[in-house]
Order: C-alpha cells, then structure tokens, then sequence
C-alpha cells in the first residue's frame, strides 16, 4: 500500500512539474486558444459544419513562431485544395455504389497515411485523409450528386477558414521567427549561468542539451526564407546558435567539477549579460573576459572561446545544413510504414461498418478518432492510449459540465467564444508541455470540442453528446487492438538504431573539434538528440507486452550502451582528442 501511495504521489508531482510554465508556452497557448473562439464566431455565423474540427486542426498547425504555422497552413490549404478538385468527380463515379465509396476511402487513407510516416508531410497526411474518409461516409446520406459536391466544398471551407485565420492572426500577433529564437537562445544561456552557481542540476542541463539545435536552425532558415533579417544579422545568428550551445556544453562538463566559485561567478554573469544582449539583438561585448590561468581545465576553455566567439569577435565556420530527401531512407525497403497505415486505415474502416451496421451516426467520432490517433510502435500505443483516455474523460467531463451549469446562462456568441477559448487555453497549455503529458491536451480540447459543438450555437443535447464520448472510447479501443495485435512494432529497434547513431556519432568528434569546430557542434547536438530519443524509447518499452520486449539481459545491455555513451558525450566527446591531458 505504501509503494503505491509512493508511485502516485510521485506521478502527481511529475505531471506537477509538467504544467509549470516555460518561456513562450502562455504566449502560444492564448495564442491558439483565441484562434479556436474565432473560429467558433465564424462557424456559428456562416454555418460551417464540424467547427470541432477546424479547431483541431489549429492545435497541430500552430507552432512556436509564425513562420513555420504560416508555411504549414499555406501547405494544407494548397493540397486540401487539390484533394477536393480530385473528390469531384470521384463523388460523381461513388456516390450510388457504396462498395466503390468504400474503395476510395481505404485507397486514399493509406496512401496519406503511409505518406504521413513515410515523408516529410507528417501530421498533414493523417489530416488530409480524415477530411476525405469524413466526406465520403456522409455520401450514402446524400441523395444527389450536387449536393454532394456542395458538401464536398464544405468540408474544403471546414479545413481552409481555420487555416485563413492562422495566417491572418500570425501576420497581426504572431510570434516572429527572429524573436522567438532570440528568446530561446538567451533563455540557454542563462540555464548555463544557472548551472555554474548551482542552481540548475546536471539533469535540467542535459535536458537542453537534449533539445540539439535542429529547431533553431529551423527557425533561422524561416527568418531567411521570409527576408525577415539583413544577411549580416542572419549570419550572426547562426553562430550564435552554435556557440550558445557550445557554451551549455562546457557548462554541463564543469557541473561535475569542483570549479572555484569565484571562476564561475564571473562566467555567471558574462552568460547572463550574453543572454540579455542577444535577447534585445545585439553583440554582446567580452573587452572584460577573464584570461585563464595555464592550470584551468579543458572546459574552462572551451567556455570562455565560447563566450568570445559569441561576442562575435572570433568565427568558429558553418556548419554544412542537413539535406533530407522528402521521403525516409528506407521508406520503399522497410514495410512497417505500409503496415502502419494498413492498421490505421483497417481501424478507421472497422469503426465507420460498426457505426453503420448499428445506424448509429452519433458515435461516428469513432472514426475520427483513428485518424488522430494513429500512432507507431507498440510503446507508443501503451502511453498515449492512457493520455486519449484520461485527456478525453476530462474534456467530456467539461463538456457535461458546461452544458449543464453554464450553456443556459450564455447569452450570445461572445458567451460561448469565452468558454471555448478557456477550455482551449486548458488544452494548449498541456498540449505544448513536455512529451510525458502533452498528447493529454488536444484530447481535452477535441473532446470538449465535440460534445459543446454539436451545431451552430450553444447546444443542449446531452445525448449527442454522450454518444460522441462513446465514439472517441470506441475509436481509442480498436486503435489498441489493432496497434498491439496486427503487426506489433517494439520500439527496440527504434531504440538500438538512434544508439547506433549515437555511437557513430561520436566516433571521430575529437578529431573533428579541432578542424571544422561549428561541424562538431551540430554533430555533438544531433548526437544529443539521438540519446535522448533513445531514453523515451527505453521508457516506453517498459509498456510493451513481454512478448514484444526484448529479454532483461538484452534490454539492461541496452540501458548500460545508452549510459556509456552519454557518460562519453558528457564528458570527452566535445574536447579535441589533441588537448586531452597527457597528449
């Protein structure tokens, strides 16, 4: 009994700690929150169906900064677009032949599907095919084919109007690329300032550390794409991202070491005077860096050439961007993403017969649902199971609850936009949490979003309601079977081939610190990246059934490979094999 009041008191104070604020989590959480209540006024005033999931697709549209929302709204609105001039006629072939209806939905799940983990398209696949499955189910409720196509422009205008407002919304309050890396650049440096008093521990440096310099210079390839910088500024980013990085490094190095106090009272404050000007863009100046003494460590060092390159008055080179083609490496050889959109595709079928066969169209969420809900491995499945699950009761329990106590006090739209803005500012605040719970939030915006809006104003129907909370659970369910039982994939092989990569990582990093060191900065944080993912990854195997994990002696082969390797990352790959003592 007292281990699991241990185990839960544990767990409560972990999801604690995932619902603490980060820099810009509140700033894109109303952010998104206010643009589900104005899509709401606009559904509710031009009579635009299924407002639940245009405010979805807002969840996963949205990103940090409005560079990348922008491109990725402009992306779907291009190839909804597309999807709907090819629905048109393919309606007009369907629409008397159920059996045909079926094929096409099957056919078109699984290719987005299989292009949804197979390419660069992402989330946009699984969307893309839920708005195409959605329309064709509604055709054996539609007797002709104009009216057919007329819903069919429906659910282009269900996808694109939320889409519009991102863009409008982003070009009026959008978080700018520029700034918002700024803001995550300065906010590094002053977790390192943090490091050296002792005030962060060596986990929460890792942690960053984890995080690599993939989405930085991601978002400096927005700032050049939209010419939201001059070419100087730009280049003085970039290194400021490698070097920033650099200096966390050393940082997390010297956490370990006894550095004198007053030594590190001084980087202290040069890291947070560095944080300070780069957050307002500008060069921060090192005329007062300290000289080193000749017994200062390695990591010393390499701090304070961190500090000066970022002072802009020394260059560490560029780093050689990362070329990726469209599709995975191994998209055509490996059949697990034909398999995966197989088993989504099978599961949103299943749901849509079950519904059918029972004529019992409130439940149809169920298919939704799968389209949302597709996942990848066995783990995978396990945890965010348990997130739908918890996420999906809670947001209905809104939903009830709202219905109940404050829809007949809401007077007009305004009413309603300030519920649903609350509730989604609820779910985006989970949603852009770490990874633990952040699958829980669009679960608690989704749900609460298909029990409230049921039509085009406040509603009161309870039992609609209660049969949309049955699909989602139905769809969840025949996602689990279908994910643990067809074609089970343990995330073990995920597992040894992001430490496969890790190692061969930092085979040769020494070597290359000393000749291409902005090279061996983006190596070290891509090397970061691959320990961390294989971290998730062995927590998640803990989920799987015993079946599917590997032994205990291979799996404790694994968890030592994975400690050895961040121990060698820690602590020697970033230093020049030539600089290590004795050399």
């Amino acid at each position: 009994m007292a281990t699991a009041k241990t185990g839960l008191s544990s767990l409560v104070q972990l999801v604690w700690q995932d619902l603490q604020p980060t820099p810009g989590r509140l700033a894109l959480s109303w952010r998104v929150a206010a643009l589900c209540a104005l899509m709401v006024l606009l559904a509710m005033n031009y009579g635009i169906p299924e407002s639940a999931v245009s405010c979805f697709v807002i969840f996963f549209v949205m990103k940090s900064d409005a560079g990348e929302s922008s491109v990725l709204a402009l992306a779907l609105v291009v190839l909804v677009s597309f999807v709907v001039l090819l629905m048109v006629p393919l309606i007009q072939v369907t629409i008397q032949y159920p059996a045909w209806r079926l094929l096409a939905m099957v056919l078109t799940s699984f290719v987005l599907l299989f292009l949804g983990v197979a390419s660069k398209l992402g989330p946009l696949g699984g969307i893309i095919a839920l708005v195409i499955a959605f329309v064709l189910t509604l055709l054996g409720y539609v007797p002709f084919g104009e009216i057919a196509t007329r819903a069919v422009l429906y659910a282009w205008l269900m996808t694109c109007a939320p889409m519009g407002l991102v863009l409008i919304f982003n070009l009026c309050f959008g978080l700018y690329p520029h700034k918002v890396l700024r803001r995550e650049l300065a906010a590094r440096l002053r977790l390192a300032a943090q490091g050296l008093m002792g005030q962060a521990n060596t986990q929460d440096l890792w942690d960053e550390l984890a995080l690599g310099v993939s989405a930085q210079q991601k978002r400096l390839g927005w700032i050049r794409l939209f010419h939201l910088l001059p070419a100087q500024s730009q280049a003085e980013l970039d290194q400021t991202i490698l070097n920033s990085y650099r200096a966390l490094l050393a940082v997390a190095v010297l956490r370990d070491q006894h550095l004198d106090n007053d030594q590190a009272t001084v980087f202290a404050q040069l890291c947070e005077r560095c944080a300070h000007e780069i957050e307002q863009g500008r060069l921060p100046q090192m005329n007062d860096l300290p000289e080193l003494p000749s017994s200062s460590s390695l990591a010393e060092q390499d701090l304070r050439d961190a500090l000066l390159a970022l002072s802009g008055a020394v260059s560490i080179g560029r780093a050689e961007p990362e070329h990726d083609s469209f599709m995975v490496p191994d998209a055509w050889r490996n059949p697990v993403y034909q398999h995966h959109a197989l088993k989504a595709t099978a599961a949103a079928v299943l749901c849509y017969l079950i519904y059918s066969a029972a004529d019992w169209q409130g439940i149809h969420t169920a298919m939704i649902t799968c389209y949302v809900a597709a996942l990848g491995s066995t783990g995978e499945t396990v945890h965010k199971l348990a997130l739908r699950i918890v996420g999906c009761l809670l947001g209905a329990a809104l939903g009830f609850l709202t219905i109940l106590f404050v829809m007949p006090y809401l007077l007009d739209i305004g009413a309603l936009m300030a519920v649903v803005f609350l509730v989604s500012l609820l779910g985006a605040w989970v949603f852009y949490g770490p990874e633990r719970i952040s699958y829980a939030g669009i679960q608690i915006a989704f749900a609460f979003y298909l029990v409230t809006l049921q039509g085009f104003g406040p509603s009161f129907d309870l039992d609609s309601a209660r049969d949309r909370v049955l699909g989602i659970l139905l769809g969840n369910v025949v996602m689990y079977v279908m994910f643990t039982q067809v074609w089970p994939v343990s995330i073990a092989g995920s597992v040894r081939q992001r430490l496969s990569k890790a190692s061969a990582g930092l085979m040769g990093l020494g070597a290359l610190w000393q000749e291409r060191p902005a090279q061996a900065v983006q190596q070290s944080a891509s090397v970061a990246q691959e320990l961390s993912a294989a971290k998730y990854g062995l927590a998640l195997m803990k989920l799987e059934p015993a079946r599917l994990r590997p032994d205990d002696e291979q799996t404790q082969a694994m968890q030592t490979q994975w400690q050895e390797l961040r121990q060698q990352f820690i602590g020697e790959a970033y230093v020049p094999a030539s600089r290590h003592p004795g050399d």
